[in-house]
Formats: C-alpha cells, structure tokens, sequence
C-alpha cells in the first residue's frame, strides 16, 4: 500500500500512464477494409494486395504490430525507460535517515520487508501494462473478431523484464544509497544486454540463417548476397565461431530483448502460427512474402532460444541482483 501510494503521488506514474492509454487507443483506431488497410477509425486508408478485411495475414498482422511494434518498441523501450526514472529513487529515499525508522519498528522482519518493497515497485509496470493490454484486446476482438486470452503474457513478461532492470537498480541504490547511481546502472546493464544479444542475433543470421535460405555471402570479393541454385552453402567458420563466442558472452546477462521478442511464442493465433510462420511484420506491410525456404530458415532463427535459456537464465542474474542488495540491506545499520 505505501508503494502504491507512492506511485500515485509521482506525476510521471499518470503522464506514462496517460501515453500507453494514447498510444492504445492509437492501435484501437487501424482497422482494415476491401480496399486494404485503414488508419485512425477510416479517416485513411492504403492498398494492400495481403492486409484486406477477412483475410488471415490481417488478423496476423495485427498481433505482429502488438507483439513487434508496440510491445517492442512502446513497453519495451520508452514506457520501461520513463519506469527506471520513476523508481529508481524507491530504495536509496527509503533507506535515507528518517525514513526508514518507522518501517523498522513494525513486526515485519527485514527480508520480508524488503521483498514486498520490492514487489511493489514491480507495479508501476504491471498497471500501466494491464491497462494497455486490455485496450487491445478489446480492439482485437472487436476488429477481428478474436478473443485471444494469450495477449495477456504481454503483462507478466514486461513486468518480468522491468523486474531485472529494477533489481540492478535496488541492489545499486541499497549500496551507494544514490538514486543516480542507480538509474544509471540499469541503464548500462541494459544497453549492455541488447547490444550483447543483438550482436548474438546478427552473427547467428550470417552463420546459419542466411546459408539455410540458400544465399551465399561473398566474405572474400564484397560481391554481397547472392542465391545458390545447388545444395545449401557451408556456413562460414569465422561466423559459426563469432556466434558461439557472442552467445558465450551473453548467457550471464539478463535477456531483455529475447524476453520481449519470445512473446511470438506465448501469444498464440491460429492463423499466424499455421500459415505466416517465419513472415515478419514488414513482410506483410510492403505486400511481399518470402520463400518457404526463407520463411522456415527465419522461424528456425526465432525459435532458437529455448524457454528455459530466456528466462530461467535471466531469473537466475535476477535472483542474484535481489540476494546482494537483500544482504545489504538486511544487515546495515540504519
């Protein structure tokens, strides 16, 4: 209860909020039509030979442009960014000297303190989340006469990616008792662990995916990509070895990108995953499909990860963060 009050007193808490609510209704507001697809309630519409009314690349596309476009880059960049500003103080204000006195005299031992402290910055993003998740899946339902329940992973997964940036943060401001240094902290973590990841992802595409959909790239002449007509190329060993090494490098860290990118395989449509698998959103956008070959190569690129290598490594550096700034806390003084 004081987290949550505390969160409705922060101005910022209702300024985010009030954008996801915008940029919700913004999603609401495309529909499609016999033409092809519609913005802002019909005002303007595009041709589209794919995205037309009652064909399946448009209900498709329009998880793609929830899971890709506004979970990828709305939840998972600015809504999260304006949350680590918002709570990056939680702690480092708790612990400062008169603050914390009156927590510590009630019957509630540190450790469950801190934990429920813990969870209960986790709601900044959980209600915010909630919120929007629930416009669109009132505007799925509605446009395309979907109710899919499984949108709903986009809560706990964007809380759960939130929840590792958080525990740097925590374990940073419970150590320095600075709220700066904290923020800035799970910052760097997290521009360490994309870049880290997107590196991962790009050594795998010259590695694999590209000789599986049967290019060739030309290391040696500059002569770029190129379609091989025979079997499929070898893959280049200075490739295979940089991916290992790059994957090496990014096991530890938490997976805040692939956390968000996995939410493909949580929410699941019917359409989608039997018909458009290995399509991107982009795909679908500009009105041209890949190959089969291209499409199973690029599928085989998504589901490279498992569940477990995801989140269970990335709750595992979590869990780690939380136990440091835990034993710190329990054991100052104050």
């Amino acid at each position: 209860m004081d987290s949550f009050r505390l969160l409705k007193a922060r101005r910022l808490f209702w300024i985010t909020f009030g954008i996801s609510l915008v940029v919700a209704i913004a999603y609401a507001s495309i529909g499609f039509d016999k033409e092809g697809m519609t913005l802002f309630f019909g005002a303007k519409s595009f041709e589209n030979p794919i995205l037309r009314e009652g064909q399946p690349e448009a209900a498709a596309f329009y998880v793609l442009l929830f899971t890709d476009g506004m979970v990828g880059l709305w939840l998972a960049w600015f809504a999260m960014g304006l949350a680590l500003i918002s709570t990056a103080g939680i702690f480092p204000d708790f612990i400062s000297e008169g603050s914390i006195g009156i927590s510590l005299s009630k019957p509630i031992g540190r450790l469950q303190l801190f934990l429920t402290k813990f969870a209960g910055g986790l709601l900044f993003v959980a209600l915010q989340v909630g919120v929007f998740t629930l416009v669109v899946f009132l505007a799925i339902g509605f446009r395309i006469d979907e109710w899919n329940f499984t949108l709903f992973w986009a809560v706990p997964v964007t809380t759960f990616v939130f929840g590792l940036l958080y525990s740097v943060a925590v374990c940073v401001g419970i150590w320095t008792r600075s709220t700066l240094i904290a923020l800035l902290s799970a910052i760097l973590m997290w521009v360490l662990s994309w870049i880290c990841h997107w590196t991962e992802e790009k050594f795998y595409l010259f590695a694999y995916t590209i000789p599986e959909a049967g290019l060739n790239v030309d290391w040696s002449g500059g002569g770029g990509v190129k379609e091989t007509t025979g079997e499929t190329p070898k893959p280049e060993e200075g490739m295979v070895k940089a991916h290992a090494v790059a994957r090496s490098i990014g096991s530890p860290l938490p997976k805040t990108r692939d956390c968000t990118l996995y939410l493909k395989h949580l929410i699941v449509m019917k359409e989608r995953d039997s018909m458009l698998s290995g399509i991107s959103m982009w795909d679908l956008m500009t009105g041209s499909l890949p190959n089969s070959r291209t499409r199973a190569a690029a599928k085989k690129a998504e589901e490279r990860h498992s569940a477990w290598y995801v989140f269970g490594t990335s709750a595992a550096f979590g869990a780690v963060m939380l136990s440091l700034g835990a034993w710190v806390f329990c054991r100052r003084d104050y």
